[in-house]
């Protein structure tokens, strides 16, 4: 049994108040001679038995209101976890992020934590199950130990590299999960071994710990502070046109009590043996972030990568340098095919698309267009140039491919290239096998879809795709108020997303990628056959991320920005790009709260152990516990009170 505002137990003194009252004001009788009336003095004596019963039960009733109420304020509950079983299960959680890396005393905190093992496990019950993790931003469990293997967890190594966030609420939510699944098989217990960073709580809006489970808290961190690190490099952009200069902004944040008098920022970006290196200094006073920033030259094409430093030795040389990169994109080379080419060029299908990829769009520098365009009339004997110096290939209207030109098309695609096909009324179930030759298919192909009564509208994209991102706010253009007559009908294949689909269900726009293979299907006509939407002021930035998709430079091209969540910070080249990992930026603010905070904001019940510098509290909380007897305290006061009430309607006090 445990109480929430155990204090207010202090209350029950004033059972004391109904004992005086009932005491003083209690009836005495006064001896009066009359004459002989020995039946009315039986009468008067069996009358007074039961008016001195009911005095007391009245009595016993008033003492139990006074008492249910002070119970009911302090909010007794249940201490399940102890009822059912004599094992128990203690969970040990410690703490591997990134601060943890920091040295006291010349030792790793980390290491410090598995120093102080033995002495923690001392402190368990001998007959407890115990249940170990690692923890930062996600939890590792490391096994289970028992009475016989514990001295496994007492010669544990720590981790290498700690590179990971802090976040005590996913670490305390997968302790509470093992603790619920353990309910009934004895005490429960969560021990925290961490440097207690303040910056560490994550997320705490879905967060609830169960009271009647006691945590400690093993601080190993140490009080002084002296950090400076590198927390945030932004590039002007992670994709870059080749050959143009960009700017790169770094933050340098000083933790330290003194502050920043133009301390070394160094820019080094290599690329194929090119190297890029930019010397600059940042100031700022104590506890404040310094903004710097670098020109760099003309990066020519490809991918530069390199880092942010500050010149310092401190507490937490990992935070000193933060990774980037940068791809410097050449103009894509677009072979379009146009199968329905016209005498007259304003006439053909493929007017409007090829009008698209030699402009350029507003805000953009090139002024000779985003794209290398060859246009290739595809009718009657055509045959397909040499592919080897394509980037994308757009094939718009083609009803089929010669063999060879087929063969061309699928040796282009399995070296990397990328194609966007456009439909039209040309193409029918007889494309079928030549597109399947040139590995262009993204489904079966079952001829015109023509609107009957209401032209077809967008009923659903994909607004997370690199494709459709930019569509995905109405402010900059709504996808669904363009208007189509009809379009090419396709059954999707397995392998192919649908990416966007009209209202009658039918796929408008289709993906299929293998490895750094994509392709493309856009099931409307380019030009005019399936309604208007090419003259719309969507049709040029949308066939615009359709060939930058497909040539693997849409959006921020193929660099992804993300946290190291345990990884090695650098930079590593993965089937769809290169992925740049970093620290999180709050891994550097190594100040640390006190347990009173730590169980305030975490809402958690911290026992105070004489080898733990953690301090008991109980903080209050409006939610109802678990095992909470307050429901029934208050039935029983309402029955006591409306006992009461009755009875002493029919009792002289």
């Amino acid at each position: 049994m445990g109480f929430v505002q155990a204090s207010l137990l202090a209350g029950l003194g004033a059972v004391a108040v109904p004992v005086i009252v009932h005491l003083l004001f209690r009836r005495r009788a006064r001896p009066v001679d009359l004459g002989t009336l020995r039946f009315l003095k039986i009468a008067v004596r069996q009358d007074t038995r039961r008016r001195k019963l009911k005095r007391w039960l009245l009595l016993a009733l008033r003492v139990a209101c006074v008492a249910l109420l002070v119970l009911l304020f302090a909010r007794p509950y249940r201490s399940e976890s102890t009822s059912g079983g004599t094992t128990g299960l203690t969970i040990l959680l410690i703490d591997r992020s990134a601060s943890m890396g920091r040295q006291r005393d010349g030792v790793r905190l980390i290491d410090h934590a598995l120093r102080d093992l033995p002495r923690v496990l001392a402190g368990i019950p001998a007959n407890s199950r115990v249940e170990a993790a690692w923890f930062d931003k996600r939890v590792e469990p490391m096994g289970t130990s028992s009475d016989d293997d514990r001295g496994s967890l007492a010669v544990l190594e720590a981790p290498t590299t700690l590179t990971g966030g802090t976040d005590f609420a996913i670490a305390l939510s997968w302790a509470a999960a093992r603790c619920n699944a353990a309910r009934g098989s004895g005490p429960l217990a969560v021990h925290v071994i961490t440097d207690v960073q303040r910056t560490g709580f994550g997320s705490l809006e879905e967060f609830v710990f169960p009271k009647d489970v006691p945590v400690r808290l093993w601080d190993v961190g140490k009080a002084g502070v002296a950090n400076v690190a590198v927390t945030d490099v932004r590039p002007g952009n992670l994709l870059v046109p080749a050959d143009r200069p960009t700017t790169v902004q770094a933050t340098v944040f000083n933790a330290q009590s003194v502050p920043l008098d133009r301390l070394p920022v160094r820019l080094r970006l290599a690329n194929d043996g090119k190297v890029v290196d930019i010397p600059a200094v940042a100031s700022a006073a104590a506890g404040a972030s310094a903004t710097v920033s670098f020109e760099t030259p003309p990066l020519r094409p490809g991918l530069w990568q390199g880092t942010v430093s500050v010149a310092i030795e401190d507490e937490l040389p990992l935070d000193n340098a933060r990774h980037v990169a940068i791809y410097a994109a050449k103009k894509p080379h677009v072979l379009f095919v146009d199968g329905a080419s016209r005498n007259v060029a304003a006439l053909g299908e493929g007017y409007f698309l090829e009008a698209a990829l030699r402009l350029t769009p507003p805000g953009e520098p090139a002024a000779d267009g985003p794209f290398g365009v060859i246009v290739v009339p595809y009718t009657g004997d055509a045959r397909l140039p040499d592919l080897g110096q394509v980037d994308v290939l757009v094939v718009a209207n083609v009803a089929s491919f010669s063999t060879s030109d087929a063969a061309k098309i699928r040796a282009f695609l399995a070296r990397g290239g990328g194609a966007v096909v456009f439909g039209g009324n040309n193409l029918g179930p007889g494309s079928v096998a030549s597109y399947a030759a040139a590995d262009l298919l993204t489904g079966e192909v079952t001829g015109t879809h023509t609107a009957r009564d209401v032209p077809f509208r967008i009923a659903e994209f994909a607004g997370e795709h690199l494709v459709l991102a930019p569509f995905a706010d109405p402010q900059h253009g709504d996808l669904r108020r363009l208007t189509f007559s009809g379009c090419t009908r396709i059954v999707p294949a397995a392998g192919s997303r649908v990416l966007a689909r009209l209202r009658d269900r039918t796929p408008l726009l289709l993906e299929r990628q293998v490895g750094t293979k994509r392709v493309l299907w856009w099931t409307a006509a380019a030009g005019r056959e399936h309604g208007e939407w090419s003259r719309s002021r969507l049709f040029l930035p949308l066939v615009h991320q359709l060939v930058r998709s497909a040539a693997g430079v849409a959006g921020a091209g193929p660099v992804r920005d993300l946290p190291a969540a345990g990884e090695l910070p650098g930079v590593r080249q993965t089937s769809e790009g290169w992925e740049v990992r970093n620290l999180e930026p709050q891994e550097s603010e190594l100040d640390s709260c006190t347990p009173e905070e730590f169980a305030s904001r975490l809402g958690v019940t911290l026992i105070k152990d004489s080898d733990s510098p953690a301090l008991a509290e109980q903080p209050d909380s409006e939610d109802q516990r678990a095992g909470e007897l307050w429901p029934w305290l208050w039935l029983a006061l309402v029955v006591c009170w409306a006992v009461e009430g009755l009875l002493a309607n029919r009792t002289v006090a």
